[in-house]
């Protein structure tokens, strides 16, 4: 049976849109899904499931959750082959001793437009790098996240996509969770 990892977005923040990981993984459950892992509390969940549509498992989420707590959290489900194929072609090779706390993976849920890409890539930020792909983002920030311009609201603004981001650290423990 598959593995995915899902992705939840902007859930557990600053006492907005709270949900407790022990009943996001019964929601899971109830969704027929099976071998159910959450990893912090920010919403990474992984789980089996016989459904080879990740579109149709990122809707079942969606609809779930948004009938359980009365608000819609966009939810991004990848594949592990694609979560380690984004990690393996990281252009900024956070496996070189480099600072992994400034490496950043931002998922989109859709791939955007060409002209918003193109109109996006004309920014410049200081002390930060990106590089967008189909529908996930490349982020270094070199001053760290905190004090950066580029974050997930200004990407979803810009490119007109839900998008969610994670660390290098949490992206490296969500591939080893998902093979155990």
């Amino acid at each position: 049976m598959p593995k995915y990892i899902a992705l939840l977005r902007g859930i557990n923040v600053g006492g907005h849109k709270k949900i407790i990981m022990t009943d996001l993984k019964i929601i899971f459950k109830k969704l027929g899904f099976s071998e159910v892992t959450s990893y912090i509390q920010s919403g990474n969940v992984i789980f089996q499931s016989n459904e080879v549509d990740s579109l149709n498992l990122e809707h079942q989420i969606e609809s779930a959750i948004e009938k359980a707590y009365g608000f819609l959290v966009p939810v991004i489900v990848l594949t592990i082959t694609n979560l380690e194929k984004i990690v393996r072609d990281n252009p900024f090779k956070p496996f070189d001793g480099d600072d992994i706390s400034k490496i950043y993976y931002v998922f989109l849920k859709d791939v955007p437009q060409r002209k918003a890409v193109e109109l996006f890539n004309e920014s410049k930020f200081q002390n930060e790098r990106y590089f967008i792909h189909r529908n996930y983002i490349y982020l270094k920030c070199f001053a760290g996240m905190g004090k950066a311009k580029l974050n997930t609201n200004l990407f979803e603004q810009k490119l007109n996509v839900k998008a969610t981001a994670r660390n290098h650290k949490t992206t490296l423990k969500l591939l080893e969770l998902s093979k155990s």
